[in-house]
């Protein structure tokens, strides 16, 4: 197992990753305003489901597989970029609509797999996460590593990220906080959407530029 002192490491560069503003945060703000705490809840513990394939991939050694087949790694890519496209602009849509903040309590119950999906899939549609915990793991992993080292490491990956995620739904679904986004909503909505949407653009284009290249 790990040591104390080389877990805590872990532990802080994981939070650190986690805590990087990026599409996951626009998406679970979306989750909390329209449908409160338990879809970001849900959000979190599926976002952190996303997390732990890759981080178990490579943990397993299996991740540079990724990097054997460049084509199954870009078309990963081309699904996110296609991905952060559709929830951009519906996010926009909902936006001009002025129907973004309206919740619906009878219908909320029915919509919660929606959340679940999308923190997975803005997870999962990241295949960068596998080299971002490429170059965290190595740190650590050597050839003759345990395996139970290698699920410490994994199940550390999983934890923090969930964790992070689910408490950032409680923060967001502090009342006041809650209230305040939800008074806002349309205008957030267009914005993070339009966001979302220019962040795609850069990295399909990106794409583009590899593949010519």
């Amino acid at each position: 197992m790990l040591s104390f002192h080389d877990w805590l490491i872990l532990t802080l560069t994981c939070l650190a990753g986690a805590a990087s503003p990026g599409p996951s945060v626009i998406l679970l703000i979306r989750s909390v305003t329209s449908a409160g705490v338990l879809a970001g809840l849900i959000f979190g513990i599926s976002h952190g489901v996303g997390i732990f394939i890759y981080a178990g991939l490579v943990s397993l050694g299996l991740a540079s597989l990724l990097v054997l087949m460049p084509a199954v790694f870009v078309t990963v890519q081309i699904a996110g970029v296609l991905f952060l496209l559709w929830i951009g602009l519906s996010m926009m849509r909902e936006g001009v609509s002025g129907h973004a903040s309206l919740w619906d309590q009878k219908t909320v119950s029915g919509q919660l797999w929606r959340h679940g999906r999308d923190g997975f899939l803005i997870a999962f549609l990241n295949p960068k996460v596998a080299v971002f915990f490429t170059a965290v793991f190595s740190q650590f992993l050597a050839p003759d590593q345990p395996l139970g080292m290698r699920v410490q490491m994994t199940a550390t990956a999983w934890a923090v990220d969930s964790l992070w995620y689910m408490l950032l739904a409680v923060v967001f679904g502090i009342p006041w906080v809650l209230n305040g986004f939800r008074q806002h909503a349309p205008r957030l909505h267009l914005i993070m959407g339009g966001g979302l949407m220019l962040l795609a653009v850069i990295i399909g284009a990106a794409l583009i530029v590899d593949f010519l290249g």
